[in-house]
């Protein structure tokens, strides 16, 4: 057992032997039963990751080794309203179990094989328990690329690839099956409880990135639009999340960085498959959100600006491919309409890059805690001073920021059209 993390009491050898039982009808008893971390302090602030490792008696007298990932709630008061409100692992399951079966078996009946992530297994107990519980792909071959060093063109390629094959499957399904369950994927983020998180949220990292501003070389002239930015953040990340008819919609993965996409390799190095992983935050909405994301926080520095526009044209080329190979019935947006969204939906880049790119290329800490996101207090301002200060962000954030101004992305007003002036759209940040 993990000794620095305390285990639930329902997660036990027997409750597995249970399930292992239905799978396998073979299975006499289970030998050994060992729980660990399977991910390392920062490598996953919203869920605890555990590996179980089983090794099976079977019937015949041999044993099997078996293993799975099983994704656990964080007790704390910040992950606890957060999955209350957005229901995280509830939504995870129903993706796994019958989004991603579905989608599979659209493909399937057009002559491709193919998956999207692991398989996904339920445990004979009640209902209430929050819980994920996946094969560990780790065994089949599958790992992440090192963070630190960022995706190159040959991954990159790979993931727009599987990102366009999940789009199009999810576009082809609302235009002819009907929408996605309006709970689980179109969230009302229009209201007070919700704009009160999201200040939590964002608020006192705004701060901090501002305070550090000054040390980014040049980046000084930048601070009026970026306090623009920040202070209709809440009314933007509200209008960003809801659900535009005359957009191409599809069903954004919604946390598309590097721990979130899997390789397996072939014997000469290059990939051979991309799975996804973490799909709690799914979302119906416009593609760029995904793409943005993707782009933003994981592709290596020397490719994410350089060959942005490349990677949107060689997403386009798949997805409208896949559109066609699926029979989508409606009409297919055009290349010039993806890049009106790019502009209208610009601030997922600058969001992902004060947000989730800090995160990605901060080196491993034990200081790395959700928590700390989202508090204003000594240890969580020295935390978010370790990511804003980290030398490989500063040359990445001095580097993007003339890059988004000259693209015309930091101007919330090219989604906001009209802007709610009162308080609660406001971050109110004290700078």
């Amino acid at each position: 057992m993990a000794q620095d993390i305390e285990i639930p009491k329902w997660i036990n050898k027997e409750i597995f032997c249970k399930m292992l039982s239905q799978l396998n009808k073979g299975i006499d008893d289970i030998k050994s039963f060992n729980i660990s971390r399977a991910l390392a302090s920062g490598e996953n602030y919203s869920t605890l990751m555990l590996r179980v490792q089983i090794k099976m008696k079977l019937k015949d007298g041999s044993a099997e080794n078996c293993s799975f990932m099983l994704k656990l709630p964080y007790e704390t008061k910040e992950m606890k309203d957060m999955l209350a409100s957005l229901n995280f692992f509830h939504l995870e399951n129903v993706v796994y179990n019958d989004v991603l079966n579905e989608m599979e078996k659209m493909y399937k009946e057009v002559g491709v094989e193919l998956r999207f992530g692991a398989k996904c297994h339920r445990l004979p107990l009640d209902n209430e328990k929050l819980y994920l519980l996946l094969e560990d792909l780790n065994c089949c071959g599958f790992k992440n690329v090192n963070r630190l060093e960022g995706l190159d063109m040959e991954h990159t390629e790979c993931i727009l690839r599987k990102l366009a094959l999940f789009h199009a499957a999810s576009a082809c399904k609302v235009a002819t099956l009907g929408p996605y369950p309006e709970k689980l994927f179109l969230h009302d983020l229009d209201n007070e409880y919700v704009r009160t998180k999201i200040k939590q949220m964002y608020v006192s990292m705004a701060e901090t990135f501002m305070k550090n501003l000054r040390n980014y070389k040049n980046c000084e002239k930048y601070r009026e639009s970026l306090l623009t930015f920040f202070n209709n953040l809440i009314g933007w990340f509200v209008k960003a999340r809801t659900v535009h008819t005359q957009n191409f919609n599809v069903l954004n993965h919604g946390d598309m960085w590097n721990n979130n996409i899997l390789f397996k390799y072939k014997s000469d190095g290059h990939v051979e498959e991309t799975y996804f992983v973490d799909y709690q935050n799914c979302n119906y909405g416009p593609p760029v959100q995904d793409l943005y994301v993707l782009i933003f926080s994981s592709v290596h520095m020397d490719y994410k600006l350089k060959n942005f526009d490349y990677f949107i044209e060689y997403y386009y080329k798949y997805l409208v491919e896949n559109l066609k190979l699926l029979k989508y019935p409606l009409v297919i947006m055009s290349l010039q309409e993806l890049q009106e969204q790019l502009k209208v939906y610009g601030g997922w880049a600058f969001l992902t890059c004060f947000f989730l790119m800090g995160v990605t290329l901060l080196d491993p800490t034990d200081e790395a805690k959700f928590e700390y996101l989202m508090r204003d207090t000594p240890e969580s301002k020295d935390f978010q001073n370790l990511i804003y200060s980290n030398p490989r962000y500063i040359q990445c954030i001095e580097e993007i920021l003339p890059w988004l101004h000259e693209r015309d992305l930091m101007d919330p007003k090219n989604l906001l059209k009209s802007l709610n002036e009162n308080s609660s759209s406001k971050l109110q940040m004290e700078i």
